[in-house]
């Protein structure tokens, strides 16, 4: 029986939420830890590559619960810049929640403009040892808008890479069965990279979490790549061929239901798991899901979310294997 688990994107708030989930499923007797198959998009990437990589993901989750978010205002200061991080922050205030959205409109504004007057050159696919899995071909709406991601105005790929870093220690290596995907800057096809890539952990997350217009592309093999999110938030189709596909979605899409539709015609076994009322509160919109202050409430409400999913697939459908803990 093989096992797949799928991890959407969204953002900040987003890799808070399904670690409360992954660990309310834990606390039911779910085995989170044996998996042929994690796919992770976005903030998905970060959490699949912890679950897989983290010597103790009950210790993670603490650290999403955790009220002091001091530092992380600082990672926001150093991707944003000081106006985008004081409006995002301006955000937590009654009545001013529209003010992320005026930064985000000028530096859309903003970056149509350089793409105007400064097109990009075209990048060569290098191979460099690198091999990227096409799963969905060419787009030209996602290329255009790698093109846009090119000419943005944002932090510097080494300063991402190293928040990426950060957020992944001590992981170094590949996990086994992770899969990221992202989508090509160039011509606007969607890749998934893992193991047998070739490419360093944390560039491979980095890339599939590279927001366009607010983080930086990440390079790799020599062409540029951003968020995977962009084509689809889950991706789930990615593990058509496993027996059993369980997909934790932060944020909803209508893509989800054709993925799994795809896998349910190959005979394969489907549940979802997305937010509660009280959890979408918690969890934002748009660049809300970037700020540190809603993580320990998304966190929260996530393991609630976590705690009556696991309950229904341990006890009702006796889903996958159970827990050595259970």
């Amino acid at each position: 029986m093989s096992r797949a688990l799928v991890l959407g994107g969204g953002g900040v708030t987003g890799i808070a939420w399904e670690t409360g989930v992954l660990q309310g499923l834990a606390e039911t007797g779910f085995d989170i830890a044996q998996w042929d198959m994690v796919v992770g998009t976005s903030a998905g990437a970060v959490v699949g590559a912890k679950l897989l990589g983290e010597p103790c993901f009950e210790a993670w989750f603490e650290s999403q619960v955790h009220d002091d978010y001091a530092a992380e205002d600082d990672i926001v200061r150093a991707l944003a810049g000081r106006v985008g991080s004081r409006l995002i922050f301006a955000a937590r205030r009654p009545r001013l929640g529209w003010a992320p959205r005026l930064w985000l409109t000028a530096t859309t504004v903003e970056t149509f403009v350089r793409h105007s007057a400064r097109r990009p050159r075209s990048r060569s696919r290098s191979a460099g040892g690198v091999i990227p899995r096409e799963i969905v071909p060419p787009d030209p709406a996602l290329a255009h808008l790698g093109a846009l991601s090119l000419v943005a105005r944002t932090a510097s790929e080494e300063r991402f890479l190293g928040v990426i870093a950060n957020a992944l220690a001590p992981l170094h290596d590949w996990p086994a069965g992770l899969v990221v995907t992202a989508i090509d800057a160039v011509d606007g096809s969607t890749v998934a990279f893992d193991a047998s890539s070739g490419i360093d952990v944390v560039r491979g997350v980095a890339a599939s979490a590279a927001v366009p217009l607010l983080f930086p592309p990440v390079v790799i093999g020599g062409h540029p790549y951003i968020d995977g999110g962009m084509a689809s938030q889950t991706h789930a189709d990615v593990a058509a061929a496993m027996d059993e596909v369980l997909v934790i979605a932060p944020i909803g899409g209508a893509s989800i239901d054709a993925e799994l539709e795809q896998v349910q015609t190959q005979g394969g076994r489907t549940a979802v798991i997305r937010p509660s009322d009280e959890a979408t509160l918690a969890l934002g919109r748009d660049l809300a899901l970037l700020d540190p202050a809603r993580r320990p409430a998304a966190a929260r409400t996530g393991r609630e979310d976590g705690l009556r999913a696991g309950r229904e697939l341990v006890a009702t459908r006796s889903w996958g294997r159970p827990s050595s803990a259970a």
